[in-house]
């Protein structure tokens, strides 16, 4: 629920400043929207694909190691 509702935030975001940039003629603001799109896009994924990583994970602790 809180990453559908980050998506949608960075969607958002990223809209407005890419109007708020056009209008404004900001290439630097141009440049922040296209990254937030393209964060509201891939966040999600990579956030599940991240935890089902260290999930399944077999590594053990590095003080497990020192011992």
């Amino acid at each position: 629920m809180i990453l559908y509702a980050l998506e949608i935030v960075l969607l958002v975001a990223g809209i407005g400043a890419l109007v708020v940039g056009y209008r404004r003629h900001h290439r630097n603001l141009l440049l922040s929207a296209a990254l937030l799109l393209l964060a509201s896009g891939m966040l999600p994924d990579a956030v599940r694909g991240f935890s089902d990583g260290f999930n399944g994970s077999t590594a053990r602790p590095l003080a497990a190691l020192l011992r």
